[in-house]
This record gives C-alpha cells, sequence and structure tokens, in this order.
C-alpha cells in the first residue's frame, strides 16, 4: 500500500471480515504459480454468513477470480459481500473489469486484502466502488495477501521478478563433492516438495554445468502436474550444452547465451527448435545479470527459481537481486574440499545488518528446510 495513487481507508474489520479473507487467501493459494502473468487471487461471495460464491484466478490468468465467483453465486449476488484478495481490475482491455462485473451483480459490500500495484488500476478500483455506493473496507490480512503478489508486484513496480533460490546442502554447507557429484544430498520426501516448489514458480534458471554435469529435468514430476512445469532458462555464454541432454526435450526451454557463442551448436539448436535469447555480458565475459533479470522480467515472469551451482548462486547474491533463499540441510558431511553454495561476494568486513532473516523452519524426515527472506 505505497502507491501514490494509494487510497487509504482506515476502517475496522469485524471477526467475519478476517474468517472469509483467510477462506479467499487460501482459495488463492491453490492457484500459486499456475495463472501466467497474472497472480493468483481468491473471492468469497457471502450472504446470510454463507458461502454463495467462490473463485480464483484461471489457470490461463483469465477469468479473474471475481468473474469466477460470481458466475458461481448468480442472482444470490445481490445484497451480498465480496471478499477478495487483490483489488478489482479497473482498467479496459478486451475484457471488461471486474468493478464493473461487481457493479452489475448488485454486491453490496467489498472487503480488499491489498492493493493492485498495476496503476491502471491502483486505487481506482476503489475510488469506483466507493463512488457507486459498494460499502469498500480495504488492507484486511494485508500482509498474508500481499505474499501472495510478490512476484506480480515486485515485476510491475520494479520490471524484476521476485528471485528465489533452492539449494540442496549438506551439514557444512556444501552442494557437491570435488568431483561434481551431487545426487542425492536430501531425502526423498524433501525432493518431492522441491518439485511442489517448483510448480509454484513462473520459471527455473539454471547453468549449462548444472545441466551438463547432472543432466537434470527440471520438471515437476508430482503425479498429475507434469503439465505445470515451469519455464526454464538455462545460462550458456559458450553454447557447450550437450545436444543430447534431457532438459531440451522439454517444450518451454530457452537458452540465455552471449554473441560470443559457438555458430556451430547455435545453428544445431535451431535445428532442434530450442529458443536462443542473445544477451549483453558484463566485463568478465559473463552473461550480465541485470540483463537476464530484465530480459526474465520482459517475458512476463513473477517468480523465478533458481537452481544452479555456486557461480551463478554467487553472481546473483553479489548483485543483491535474491529475495528468498530455500536452504535444504541434510545431515551429510562433505569436507572442506567439496563445492561450497556461495563463493567470494567481496566481502572485507562483517556487516552491520543480516542479509536475510530466516522465516521458517521445517524438519521432514533427516532433512531441515529453511525459508530465508532478504533482510530489506
Amino acid at each position: 500500500m505505497n502507491s501514490k495513487n494509494l487510497v487509504n481507508l482506515n476502517s475496522s474489520f469485524i471477526e467475519d471480515d478476517f474468517h472469509w479473507m483467510k477462506v479467499a487467501i487460501n482459495y488463492a493459494r491453490h492457484g500459486i504459480g499456475l495463472t501466467g502473468k497474472n497472480p493468483s487471487v481468491g473471492c468469497v461471495i457471502v450472504k446470510n454468513n454463507q458461502i454463495c460464491g467462490i473463485g480464483r484466478t484461471s489457470n490461463s490468468g483469465r477469468p479473474h477470480a471475481e468473474e469466477n465467483a460470481l458466475l458461481i453465486s448468480g442472482s444470490k449476488s445481490k445484497g451480498a459481500t465480496l471478499y477478495v484478495t487483490l483489488e478489482p481490475c479497473a482498467h479496459y482491455e478486451e475484457f471488461t473489469p471486474c468493478i464493473e462485473k461487481i457493479l452489475l451483480a448488485s454486491i453490496k459490500k467489498v472487503v480488499i486484502a491489498c492493493n493492485d500495484p498495476d496503476p491502471r488500476t491502483n486505487g481506482q478500483g476503489i475510488k469506483y466502488l466507493k463512488s457507486n455506493g459498494i460499502d469498500v473496507k480495504n488492507g484486511c490480512l494485508e500482509n498474508e495477501a500481499e505474499e501472495l503478489i510478490q512476484g506480480f508486484r515486485k515485476r510491475t513496480i520494479h520490471k524484476k521478478p521476485f528471485v528465489t533460490i533452492k539449494i540442496a546442502s549438506s551439514l557444512d554447507s556444501k552442494i557437491a563433492l570435488s568431483n561434481g557429484k551431487s545426487k542425492w544430498i536430501t531425502g526423498p520426501n524433501t525432493r518431492r516438495l522441491m518439485h511442489l516448489y517448483r510448480l509454484r514458480n513462473d520459471a527455473i534458471l539454471t547453468g549449462v554445468n548444472t545441466v551438463n554435469e547432472d543432466n537434470p529435468q527440471f520438471n515437476c514430476r508430482l503425479p498429475g502436474l507434469k503439465k505445470y512445469s515451469p519455464n526454464i532458462f538455462v545460462l550458456d555464454s559458450k553454447l557447450k550444452i550437450k545436444l543430447d541432454s534431457k532438459i531440451l526435450k522439454n517444450e518451454n526451454v530457452t537458452i540465455i547465451t552471449s554473441k560470443n557463442s559457438s555458430k556451430d551448436n547455435k545453428k544445431l539448436l535451431k535445428e532442434k527448435k530450442i529458443n536462443i535469447k542473445i544477451l549483453k555480458t558484463d566485463n568478465t565475459g559473463l552473461i550480465s545479470v541485470k540483463s537476464i533479470v530484465s530480459y526474465i522480467a520482459s517475458m512476463k515472469i513473477n517468480n523465478l527459481l533458481i537452481e544452479a551451482g555456486t557461480k551463478i548462486n554467487t553472481s546473483f547474491i553479489g548483485a543483491k537481486y535474491v529475495d528468498k533463499l530455500i536452504l535444504c540441510r541434510s545431515g551429510i558431511l562433505f569436507g572442506d574440499d567439496s563445492k561450497s553454495f556461495f563463493s567470494d561476494v567481496g566481502l572485507k568486513k562483517i556487516p552491520k545488518n543480516k542479509s536475510f532473516i530466516l522465516k521458517t523452519s521445517l524438519k521432514l524426515d533427516d532433512d531441515i528446510i529453511e525459508h530465508w527472506i532478504k533482510n530489506n
């Protein structure tokens, strides 16, 4: 709630408001990672303390949550209260905005969790509803709802995706043995959970060394969910990827390379109909992290998951583009000669402020899964 167009409504909420907004938030969570460039939004329509309509953003991004809920509610919407996790859209594209659909449905009251960061709507949806006689309350469970749109907000306002690095490490913070072997550090249930995290991101970023050494697929292999696997971006400045790599069998792969890459391999990859994107390099000859982030944001990617090696992890940390770390730590000890998940980031003294703050910690079998959030 920090936009110049923000409408600040200091309304008190009753217990029912919190209850039904929690229902909307929980319903929206089902769509995280499935709604394309649009955030996953939840909507609940309540009348006489009973649900008469419920919806979330469709997997394609359209219809929106409000439209899906109103379709179920039908004539019962008249005089009802609509709870929605994000301010209803107010801008006109090829669709009628949700604010008009809410008005046509004769909704009496709208309770909103957080404002839409899209400048085409931000605050305007609330103004429209209020000016047409609808009782509007804004900011109900705002923090919880903001987590649902953190990638969408960052891309919309800052032109960057929300970046998460996932790391599977030994107890002594190593990601591979000195010979490159890294399968398997964590247990099978932890790996299954990481497949769910893949699903909740719009894209995965990895490096060519990870692809050539481990030959991963980087898809979601949970039963029934493979078709929702995220887009994959592979950093390969010289185009040295092995042409028989499993990852190239996916339809949603883009290789990010430089103008100095192999022309012969570029031709072979194009024959395989693999997407190739050439980006700028930095003064070290590596692909610029800034250009990577800008390009991925331009592809309407809200949430980016990095599953890579030491070099890429360190470059994104050093450039301060990482918003979250998911650290999956096992009880194995690798030793000092093994590969660490970060290398030198140029520190000369211990910082006064912590770079990341521990948000949650989960014990799963013999592994510990920690979520660390950037300390802004």
